[in-house]
């Protein structure tokens, strides 16, 4: 059976990558996020990376959109979520609410693949939000 170690890495890895590297600290902590008591590992964070528009499906934005990540937790189970935030430029704004449903699969050096089901809310206002979820539990909603 897998360690909590070794689960939180592999949810570890896809963020890394995401923002270029990744950093796993003391016991209590991964990647800057804190353990919450004994339960999930929290970060409230400010981070800043293009994300891919394949996650996102707006149209006009080109390949990516700055985004900014609000929060990552990874839970005792495996189970990890990660959010991010943006502002879609005017010009590339829906004319009503736009909700895109996608998965992010991904391939690890030790040959472990993770999916990730995604879910990118775009607003008339502007406002984007993509959420990332792995469940390790199989409990997907």
């Amino acid at each position: 059976m897998k360690t909590l170690h070794q689960l939180t890495a592999h949810a570890l890895v896809f963020i890394g990558l995401v923002l270029g590297g990744t950093a796993a600290q003391a016991q209590n902590t991964i990647g800057g996020a804190v353990q919450q008591g004994n339960g999930a590992y929290v970060q409230k964070t400010d981070r800043k990376v293009c994300i891919t528009n394949t996650l996102l499906n707006v149209s006009g934005i080109g390949s990516c959109l700055d985004m900014t990540q609000e929060k990552f937790m990874v839970t005792p189970s495996g189970n990890s979520m990660s959010v991010w935030t943006g502002t879609v430029p005017a010009a590339s704004r829906p004319v009503k609410r736009q909700v895109f449903n996608s998965t992010w699969t991904e391939t690890f050096n030790d040959g472990i693949t993770r999916n990730y089901e995604t879910v990118a809310v775009t607003n008339p206002n502007g406002t984007i939000k993509l959420t990332l979820t792995d469940k390790k539990n199989g409990k997907k909603k």
